[in-house]
């Protein structure tokens, strides 16, 4: 049977076959790989077609889509199978191939990816061919169309080893207006890191008292009860504790018995020295003794006095839970709670070292409380301690205070929230890298 239908196939294919080496000659360098995965099929079928560059290895283009996906399984498929047969002896010439070709685990998904007959075509070039044309279809290749393919590989190689050496420089100005948006968007990137922002920090902060009086235990002993809760409000004079007086109570018993002795020892004495001038010397020293132990019992009466402590001024009460300090001994001088002024309160603001921003006297802070964080309050900054602290998270802070600016809108004794500080302008890139600066200059530093 004729292989051709007509005799004038022959000039057919060779007039495809000038018109395709035309187009690759003429095509842009953009569209010459698309040119050769396509349109070839006008000289021969095929259903896919790949073009592959050696080194370094990528996939410049496929036939039926615009642009391949690297990652997309067949591309994951496809580049190592081209690797592995580009060290095969045959891959320097026009070679058929198919899954037999391969090592096992990609011939395992040949038939999920290509069609079952590949053709290898290597395109030359004056330096050393670097692409390959791969096509795949359902027939055997014959001789004739791989001969055929020789002349247009020739024409494929030169017209790449072309585009690629010499591409013609551009003006510089086409070159700005092809890149316009990406200028200005670097400009636009570059205005933003070197533009002076006001620096910021956040810090937990807590509304506390300003200049509260502080309520001391009077002396060594035992906390015995509470008359006040916390947040109370008290009156001057009004009752807050009161210590264990069990000890002084025994104490002042003792004295005063101790007190009568010696006051009835003076008495008799006395008595004998109407008739006895020799008891006359005594009378002295048990008057100093009885004066003494009488001294003793006053003592004791002042310290179960001060056993009950009461408020100096008004103001509301601030201390934690009462229970924590019945029955807990303390010592003369510590301190228990606090009677302040719901109207005289100020913002305590524990900053973390790492967050450590420039702060100045009188800089803006900004108070949101837990409670209403809509409506943050306007202070500014009176007091910066010169060292660390732990905080009881465990986290060294500095403290700081600051003075609300509206003495109107005060908040709550007690009230939590979070404090925003504003430091002095710098460049946003520095502000941004402030931590990983700080970071590198320690480790620099060693």
């Amino acid at each position: 049977m004729n292989e051709h239908p007509y005799p004038g196939h022959h000039l057919l294919r060779l007039t495809l076959l000038l018109q395709l080496e035309s187009r690759a000659r003429l095509a842009p360098a953009e569209e010459l790989p698309y040119v050769m995965v396509n349109e070839s099929s006008e000289l021969f079928p095929y259903r896919q077609a790949v073009l592959w560059r050696k080194e370094p290895a990528r996939l410049v283009a496929a036939s039926g889509v615009a642009s391949l996906d690297k990652n997309s399984p067949y591309a994951l498929w496809l580049m190592p199978m081209l690797q592995a047969f580009s060290d095969d002896p045959r891959a320097e010439l026009i070679t058929a191939f198919d899954a037999g070709d391969l090592p096992p685990e990609l011939a395992r998904d040949w038939p999920d990816w290509a069609p079952e007959f590949g053709l290898w075509v290597p395109l030359p070039a004056p330096s050393g061919g670097t692409h390959v044309l791969a096509f795949f279809r359902d027939t055997p290749w014959n001789e004739a169309e791989i001969h055929l393919l020789s002349y247009l590989t020739e024409t494929y190689g030169y017209a790449l080893a072309l585009s690629e050496a010499a591409k013609p420089a551009k003006p510089w100005r086409q070159q700005v207006r092809g890149h316009k948006r990406q200028l200005v968007i670097g400009a636009l990137v570059l205005a933003a890191a070197f533009f002076p922002i006001r620096q910021s920090v956040l810090a937990e902060a807590e509304v506390i008292a300003h200049q509260p009086n502080m309520v001391r235990a009077p002396l060594e002993g035992v906390v015995e009860y509470f008359y006040v809760q916390p947040n109370e409000q008290v009156k001057a004079g009004q009752k807050l504790f009161s210590l264990d007086m069990t000890q002084l109570q025994s104490r002042l018993k003792v004295a005063q018995e101790t007190r009568d002795i010696a006051q009835t020892e003076y008495l008799q004495a006395t008595q004998q020295a109407l008739l006895d001038p020799a008891a006359k010397a005594k009378l002295a020293g048990l008057k100093s003794k009885w004066d003494q132990q009488a001294a003793e019992v006053d003592y004791v009466r002042s310290l179960l006095e001060r056993c009950t402590v009461t408020a100096n001024q008004d103001g509301v009460t601030v201390f934690d839970d009462p229970n924590d300090w019945l029955g807990r001994p303390v010592t003369q001088g510590e301190k228990i709670l606090a009677v302040a002024n719901p109207q005289a309160v100020e913002l305590e603001i524990r900053l973390p070292m790492e967050d450590l921003i420039r702060l100045e006297a009188g800089s803006e802070v900004l108070f949101f409380s837990n409670v209403t964080p809509h409506r943050p309050l306007q202070a500014h900054l009176t007091y910066f301690s010169y060292r660390t602290s732990p905080t009881p998270a465990e986290v060294m802070a500095y403290r700081l205070k600051a003075e609300f600016s509206d003495s109107a809108q005060l908040p709550r004794l007690g009230y939590h929230g979070t404090a925003k500080l504003y430091g002095t302008r710098r460049p946003f890139l520095l502000w941004l890298l402030r931590k990983p600066l700080r970071t590198a200059q320690l480790w620099l530093s060693w």
